[in-house]
C-alpha cells in the first residue's frame, strides 16, 4: 500500500511539473513561397531550418488568383486553399503532407490563413463596401462583410476543416481588420440601424480630410460618430474572433491561435483602433499576438534610420509583453526582404533587430518574414 502511495505521488508530481512548464519560445520561419519541386525537397528545407534553430513553420494555406506560392503543388483551381474543404475551391490538398514532414523532424506547423479576403465562394451578397474619399461615395470591395452572419458561418466552416489537420496552430492573416473607411456593407448598415436607431451615413464620420496627389488620404479629422462606429466595429471583430477560436478548438483540442497585428497596436493604440478597429482586448483573446514589426517598412513609413527603428521595435516588444501577460505570448516579426524590390535585406540588419528583441526577453517569440528557402540565419543559435 505504501509503495502504491509513493508511485501515485510520483506520477502526480511529475504530471504537475509538466503542467506548470512554460510554453516553448517560438522561433518561426514564415513561408510565403517555395521553389521545392516536391515534398521531399521541401522536407530538406525543413531540416535546414531546424539546423539553424527554427522550431516552428508558419505555412501559407491560401492562394489568390495570380499567386505562385509553391512549386511542388498540382493546382486544380486558380485560387482557394491548400487543404480539403467543401466550402471553398481547393488549389491542392498538401497541408497533410507538409505537416507530416515537419512533425517528422519535431518542428511545429502553424497554418497561416486569411479571413476577409477568403471570397472564394464568389457570393457578392457577402461583400463589404467602403467609403471612397476621392469619389465621395461608397464602393464595393472584395472583402467579406463580417456583420453578415452568413460570412461568419462560412469562415467557421472553413476553419473547422482547416483544424481537421494535425496542425499545432493557426495564424490569422492581417486582413482580420475593419479599416477606417470600411464597414459600410448592407448587413453592417442594417445592424447599425437596428442598434443605433439611425442610418449608417459614411459622410457623417469625417469632418474634414485632405488627399495626396495619388488619391490616398493624407490627413483626416474624425467625428464622435466615427469613434462610436469604430468601437462598434471593434466589438464585432471580438465577437467573430471568439467564434473562430471556438470553431478551431472544437475541431482540434489544444490548437493555438495567433493574430497578426500592426506595430501601431502597441505603439499608438488609438491609431490602431481608428485605422484597423483593433485594440488590446481583441489581441488578448488569442494565444499569441504576432506583431508585424517590420523594420524596413517602419524606416520608410516614419523616415527614420535603423537605430531609431530598432529602439521603436524594442519598446514595442516591451509594451506587447505587458499587454499580453508574458513574452511567450508575443511573436515579433522581423522583415527579411524589401517589400518593394523583393531583394533580401542586409544580414547585419536582420541580425541587429533580432538581438534588440532578444535583449528585451530571451523568451520572446520571433518570426523571420519571409523565409523563401535559401536563407542562412546563423545568429538564431548565438
Amino acid at each position: 500500500m505504501f509503495l502504491t502511495f509513493l508511485l501515485l505521488a510520483f506520477f502526480l508530481n511529475t504530471a504537475s511539473a509538466y503542467a506548470q512548464e512554460p510554453p516553448e519560445r517560438i522561433i518561426a520561419a514564415q513561408v510565403f513561397r517555395s521553389d521545392a519541386r516536391n515534398i521531399q525537397e521541401f522536407e530538406e528545407q525543413i531540416v535546414r531550418m531546424k539546423g539553424l534553430g527554427i522550431n516552428t513553420i508558419i505555412f501559407r494555406v491560401f492562394g489568390n488568383n495570380g499567386d505562385r506560392v509553391y512549386a511542388f503543388v498540382n493546382p486544380k483551381a486558380a485560387e482557394g486553399v491548400y487543404f480539403k474543404t467543401n466550402v471553398s475551391p481547393v488549389i491542392d490538398d498538401i497541408l497533410g503532407k507538409v505537416t507530416d514532414a515537419a512533425h517528422k523532424h519535431r518542428v511545429k506547423i502553424f497554418a497561416w490563413m486569411t479571413t476577409r479576403h477568403a471570397t472564394y465562394g464568389g457570393d457578392a451578397a457577402l461583400l463589404d463596401s467602403e467609403y471612397s474619399f476621392s469619389r465621395k461615395k461608397l464602393k464595393g470591395v472584395p472583402k467579406l462583410d463580417l456583420f453578415n452572419d452568413k460570412s461568419v458561418r462560412y469562415l467557421e466552416a472553413l476553419y473547422k476543416d482547416l483544424a481537421a489537420y494535425p496542425v499545432d496552430g493557426v495564424l490569422i492573416q492581417d486582413d482580420f481588420v475593419m479599416r477606417y473607411m470600411e464597414g459600410f456593407g448592407s448587413a453592417a448598415s442594417a445592424a447599425y440601424s437596428r442598434q443605433f436607431g439611425k442610418a449608417l451615413d459614411s459622410k457623417s464620420m469625417f469632418s474634414d480630410f485632405e488627399l495626396k496627389p495619388d488619391g490616398r488620404v493624407k490627413r483626416i479629422v474624425y467625428t464622435q460618430e466615427f469613434r462610436d462606429f469604430t468601437g462598434w466595429k471593434n466589438a464585432r471583430l471580438r465577437a467573430v474572433a471568439k467564434r473562430l477560436i471556438k470553431s478551431l478548438g472544437e475541431a482540434r483540442l489544444g490548437i493555438e491561435v495567433a493574430l497578426n497585428v500592426s506595430y501601431e497596436l502597441f505603439q499608438k493604440p488609438q491609431n490602431a483602433l481608428a485605422w484597423f478597429s483593433h485594440d488590446w482586448a481583441l489581441a488578448r483573446q488569442f494565444d499569441y499576438a504576432a506583431v508585424m514589426s517590420y523594420q524596413e517598412q517602419i524606416k520608410k513609413e516614419l523616415g527614420i534610420g535603423l537605430k531609431q527603428a530598432g529602439a521603436l521595435i524594442e519598446d514595442n516588444a516591451a509594451t506587447a509583453i505587458k499587454v499580453m501577460g508574458n513574452p511567450e505570448k508575443v511573436i515579433m516579426k522581423i522583415q527579411t526582404i524589401d517589400w518593394d524590390t523583393r531583394r533580401p535585406l542586409p544580414y547585419r540588419e536582420v541580425r541587429y533587430i533580432f538581438h534588440k528583441l532578444h535583449s528585451v526577453s530571451p523568451d520572446l517569440g520571433i518570426a523571420l518574414v519571409p523565409w523563401e528557402g535559401n536563407e542562412k540565419f546563423g545568429f538564431l543559435r548565438e
